[in-house]
């Protein structure tokens, strides 16, 4: 609900009925002294619409599993389950 009404806010703020908007995410491991997780999870661009809105949301993060997230957790000695994303 708290998505969907920030959703709607930025919307009108723009004079949009449906704002397109990017889906990124932010980690807890992101930018460590040993370790730049920034780019391993994905992005998605011109999102639009709460059906889209939310289904890019789940993907985004669970790209925190995808191949290429782990294989470089692992590479770095890292807990797959400690790193958490918003």
């Amino acid at each position: 609900d708290e998505i969907f009404q920030a959703y709607e806010i930025l919307s009108r703020q723009y004079d949009m009925k449906e704002a397109d908007v990017a889906v990124r995410s932010s980690a807890t491991a992101e930018d460590l002294p040993d370790a730049s997780f920034a780019g391993q999870q994905d992005t998605y661009l011109n999102i639009k619409g709460k059906t889209e809105l939310i289904h890019y949301i789940k993907s985004c993060l669970a790209s925190l599993f995808t191949d290429r997230a782990i294989s470089y957790r692992a590479s770095r000695g890292f807990d797959h389950l400690k790193v958490a994303l918003s």
